[in-house]
């Protein structure tokens, strides 16, 4: 039985969030901000690159402490260009992937992610979830594919790129892809997020 990678949490929060009035990361969810919401439900992992761009300056006195902040000064390039300063920090371990505008996430659904992920096969290096048909975040990588990354022009030309790598795993729950980038979609999670069972 192999040795389990050391898994490091990203989370990404590095884009311009020109349709809202606020930095995704700061959007409040009752007594929480979306990047509070990321890095507690990642803590069971230890520490998380939260990587900042956009807004880094207001987001920053904000950033829970036990995180590291990594501030990708070319992220008008795009998320993939987050996701590589995050992995230039990393060189032996797995990563997970977590945009910060998905803070309908909860804590289980990434530990069920870790789980498949320590299970899972030699040959099935990337783990996803997937609601009914639909696919989401967070997603785990596996060390070995690290390098794919930066020859590729998106992250998700590498995650797709030879499907029979995927782990899949089926969640009960469609936080997995509910994001928001308008204040209409905000109000929506936030809506959402205030009536769920706790």
């Amino acid at each position: 039985m192999r040795k389990p990678e050391r898994i490091i949490p990203i989370i990404l929060a590095a884009g311009s969030s020109q349709n809202l009035p606020f930095p995704k990361a700061l959007a409040r969810f009752r007594h929480r901000t979306a990047l509070q919401i990321a890095v507690k439900n990642c803590s069971f992992l230890g520490e998380s690159l939260v990587v900042l761009g956009a807004d880094a300056k207001r987001i920053l006195p904000a950033v829970p402490k036990n995180s590291h902040v990594i501030i990708n000064r070319h992220w008008p390039q795009g998320q993939l260009s987050s996701l590589l300063a995050a992995l230039r920090k990393i060189k032996q371990a797995a990563f997970l992937i977590y945009p910060v505008d998905h803070a309908l996430l909860k804590r289980n659904t990434l530990v069920n992610l870790v789980r498949a992920f320590r299970r899972r096969s030699a040959a099935r290096e990337i783990v996803m979830p997937r609601h009914k048909s639909a696919y989401g975040h967070p997603v785990i990588v596996s060390a070995v594919v690290r390098p794919e990354f930066f020859k590729a022009h998106t992250a998700r030309e590498v995650i797709y790129h030879l499907p029979q790598r995927i782990r899949v795993v089926n969640v009960r729950t469609s936080s997995i892809f509910e994001d928001f980038n308008t204040v209409e979609s905000y109000e929506e999670c936030l809506r959402k997020f205030k009536s769920r069972n706790r």
